[in-house]
């Protein structure tokens, strides 16, 4: 019958060790799976009954069980003592035998029967590092010689606003206590903490922040108020063309309704020519203002409304943010008072390789071939909007697609760079007149129509090739039309003082202005 024990014991270990489940069969390093070791691994693995008593006098690697006692606890705040007379409170066990020399700790019942076995991988005086037989799973104890008593939180109680953070520090008493912290919020709706009492402001309201100490399961709380600042204000108009001594009323919607402080501050960028007081604006004198209304709470929202005084200004639109002219030409073509990235007509803006929708003010500072986005380091290798092999790879596209139109892509859907057919309707003597002349200090080309007397006006921009700006005696102006006989270079609006007219020969590499236009209102 013994024989037969042993047999099914032994088949049983062998199972489990091809089944990888188990470290290894050999308790004992004698190279042998002997009665005691499988009675050990089946009682580990399977949670069986020992049925062979563990007579652990017998074994040579006793060490004093004073470098062992104490209390260990995990992570989790899982804990068992061992004490220095033997005795444990493990749970099932009665007894303990620890033995460095094979690195394993036995937990014995009442009857020195063996009811755990537990590899120790790593063992000193103040921690030790076990391994589960059955998955590989390490687990760290750390020793101490009590859980925590109290616990207490700092700072506390807490003040926040909306979208702030604060972080909370948990203390465990007595000094030397061992436990994990565990955070919660009583409403994550106002304010939500992590797992290192880092706590995130969501919405105004009031939330109870709690700490527990693993093990003992005592807790702390912290009462965290939140104060709902402003999230956004909406005026009532963006963009406004004024006359002289005419005036528009601005009123600005904040939210949310439970802000605190829901009053605004208004500021105009030039009171000399629109001042602004209680969100009435008034024109004083012609140019271009933006009015910011800002939240008072600190939270830095803000709304903006530009504002445009003109002599007249019938044929004049607010789309999109931006002021556009209707020149009455025949295509219907509307054309935007400003260069893109200028806040007033006589400003040169944003400079753009053809093609870019990143400008320079945007952070591209190098305008040349080895940075273009369409070509291998030269204008013998493009990559798109090309329809000669002898300049790289062709696709036979002469426009610029959406996605690479200035325009559309930082004004929006309703605008586009222009086309060489609309720049060239612009400057038409029938339509329109041309003048050289300067507009508060800056040269350029006023166009004026001659079925409505409306004009636009476009600064000398000059360039930018490389890292330099070369400007201010000429103007340069992409269309969205490629010079399809030399495709290295782009159709632009060229001009100086005594000329204006198409040209092609700038490479698609120069940073140039762009003028955007509207196809209808």
């Amino acid at each position: 019958m013994k024989k037969f024990l042993l047999s099914l014991l032994l088949m049983t270990v062998a199972i489990l060790v091809n089944a990888q489940t188990i470290v290894k069969g050999d308790m004992n390093n004698d190279g042998q799976a002997t009665i005691a070791d499988v009675t050990s691994l089946v009682n580990v693995v399977l949670g069986k009954t020992p049925m062979e008593t563990v007579n652990a006098s017998t074994s040579p690697f006793t060490v004093d069980n004073s470098y062992v006692a104490g209390t260990w606890y995990a992570s989790d705040g899982t804990h068992f003592t061992l004490g220095d007379d033997g005795t444990t409170d493990f749970p099932g066990g009665s007894t303990y035998r620890f033995y460095l020399g094979q690195n394993r700790l036995l937990i014995l019942n009442s009857s020195e029967r063996a009811v755990l076995v537990i590899p120790i991988v790593e063992a000193t005086s103040s921690y030790l590092l076990t391994v589960d037989y059955a998955t590989g799973v390490p687990t760290y104890y750390t020793k101490s010689t009590s859980l925590a008593t109290g616990i207490s939180i700092s700072p506390s109680p807490v003040s926040m606003n909306s979208g702030s953070t604060q972080q909370l520090t948990a203390t465990l008493s007595p000094a030397g206590a061992f436990g994990s912290v565990a955070w919660t919020s009583s409403d994550e709706s106002v304010a939500t903490v992590d797992q290192n009492g880092l706590v995130t402001a969501v919405a105004g309201g009031t939330a109870i922040i709690t700490a527990t100490a693993g093990g003992s399961l005592k807790t702390a709380t912290c009462t965290v108020t939140v104060t709902q600042m402003v999230t956004s204000i909406t005026l009532s108009q963006t963009t406004v063309v004024l006359e002289l001594d005419e005036f528009e009323r601005l009123t600005a919607t904040v939210l949310p309704e439970n802000a605190v402080n829901k009053s605004v501050v208004w500021s105009s960028s030039n009171p000399d020519i629109a001042p602004v007081r209680n969100g009435r604006v008034d024109a004083y004198d012609y140019g271009t203002v933006v009015i910011t209304c800002t939240a008072a709470d600190g939270s830095g929202t803000i709304a903006t409304c530009t504002i445009m005084i003109v002599e007249d200004k019938s044929g004049i639109g607010a789309q999109d943010g931006h002021f556009y002219v209707d020149l009455g030409l025949p295509s219907g073509t509307l054309w935007a008072m400003c260069n893109i990235g200028a806040e007033n007509p006589e400003d040169y803006g944003d400079y753009f390789a053809w093609g870019e929708t990143t400008g320079y003010n945007s952070g591209k500072t190098d305008f040349s071939w080895s940075t273009y986005k369409y070509c291998n380091g030269s204008g013998e290798t493009l990559t798109k909007y090309n329809g000669n092999s002898g300049y790289g790879t062709v696709d036979n596209k002469t426009e610029l697609e959406l996605t690479d139109d200035a325009a559309y892509m930082n004004w929006g859907s309703n605008w586009r760079m222009p086309s060489r057919e609309q720049f060239e309707e612009l400057i038409n003597s029938s339509y329109t007149t041309t003048e050289w002349t300067t507009q508060n200090g800056k040269n350029g080309y006023k166009i004026t129509s001659k079925s409505n007397g409306k004009s636009i006006f476009l600064p000398a921009a000059g360039l930018r090739s490389g890292t330099s700006l070369y400007g201010g005696s000429g103007g340069n102006y992409w269309s969205r039309t490629l010079y399809a006989s030399s495709p290295n270079l782009a159709r632009i609006l060229y001009f100086f003082s005594s000329s204006i007219y198409m040209h092609y020969y700038y490479y698609r590499y120069y940073g140039h202005t762009v003028r955007p236009v509207r196809v209808s209102q």
